[in-house]
Formats: C-alpha cells, structure tokens, sequence
C-alpha cells in the first residue's frame, strides 16, 4: 500500500473522529468562544489536517482494539486455528506474490475504513446528543434532532458494521485459499513468484 493511500484512510476515519471530539467540546463547554473564521481559514488548513490525521490514528487503534476483543477472533477463527496460522498465511501472500499482496492491502484498507466508521458514527451519536441536549435551549426542538441524528448515526454505524464483517470474512477466505494456493505451486515446482 502507498504512503498516499494509507494518509487517505486516515484522514477518512480521522474526519469521524474530528467530529465527534469537536461534538464533546462543544457540548461540555458551549461554541460562543470558538473562532470560526480563523478555523476556516487557509493557514489553518494543515494544522487541521495533521490533527485530523492524527486522530485518525488513535481512532482505528482503539477500533481496532474493540473488535479484536469482540469480534474478530471469532470471525478469523473460521479459517485459521490460531493468530499464527494466520499471519503466517498473509507473510506467504505478502512475500510470494506482488499483485496478491496489493490486492490484500486494498481490501484490509477497506476493512479499517469500516471499522472505523462504525466505531466513530457510535460516538458521534453520544456526543451530538449531549451536544443537543446541553445546549439547545428550547428542548421541544431537541426531541426531533436528537431522535433524527439517533437514528441516521446509528444505521451508519450498523450498515459500517456489516460492510466491515463481510470485508473480513472475504479477507480470511482469500488468505487462506491463495496462501494454499502459493504453498501448492511451490511444493509442484512452479515457484516462480506471481505477480
């Protein structure tokens, strides 16, 4: 995967992150004192992307945390008996053959992506509540935005979700077939690496 890739992706999980860290502020502690025009401003472009990057970091590392806890052992282990097997059959993959590997990386950014998003558009649900609810004055308008943005975040979330659980269970089949696939060539003499 390409460096430009990879800084993409992050700034693509880093935009959910961005929104519901800003969310959280605003609703702890109001939005009179933030300066817009400053923030919308060309000079306060870069720093903003780094911050949105670097979010995006922290964002996938505790996703991916919270899916390794819950859910991916359990979908891993329908195609590899344990974590070694695993990697193992992505290292013969990743070091066999060229056009597998990039096709392997492309899918695995998919994946993040996903899991992501469905990690960060659960956030952005709790904090745009608390962001209603604690600074709407008038709590007769707060009812239909909370109840609106409830249900939008949350269908992101559950549709991120099932994208990513369908990424990973294609993932683990294509490791474990074309790593099956590469160890066969090898062991009949047609080694060459395929590209």
């Amino acid at each position: 995967m390409s460096t430009t890739n990879l800084f993409v992706e992050l700034i693509v999980i880093g935009v959910g992150a961005s929104i519901w860290l800003t969310l959280l502020v605003l609703a702890l502690f109001g939005y009179d004192w933030v300066p817009v025009g400053q923030l919308l401003s060309p000079a306060a472009a870069v720093p903003l992307i780094a911050v949105v990057y670097l979010l995006g970091i922290v964002s996938d590392r505790l996703a991916d945390a919270a899916f390794q806890r819950i859910w991916t052992d359990d979908l891993r282990g329908s195609f590899f008996k344990d974590r070694r097997e695993y990697y193992n059959a992505r290292r013969i993959i990743l070091t066999q053959s060229e056009r597998l590997s990039d096709l392997l990386e492309y899918g695995r950014s998919r994946l993040r992506i996903c899991r992501g998003w469905a990690f960060n558009s659960v956030l952005i649900a709790v904090t745009l509540n608390m962001f209603v609810w604690m600074q709407f004055a008038d709590h007769r308008l707060a009812w239909p935005v909370s109840a609106f943005v409830s249900v939008i975040m949350l269908a992101l979330s559950a549709a991120s979700w099932f994208a990513w659980r369908k990424l990973a269970m294609n993932e683990y089949r294509k490791i474990d077939e074309q790593a099956a696939f590469i160890e066969s060539r090898a062991q009949t003499g047609t080694n060459a690496p395929t590209t």
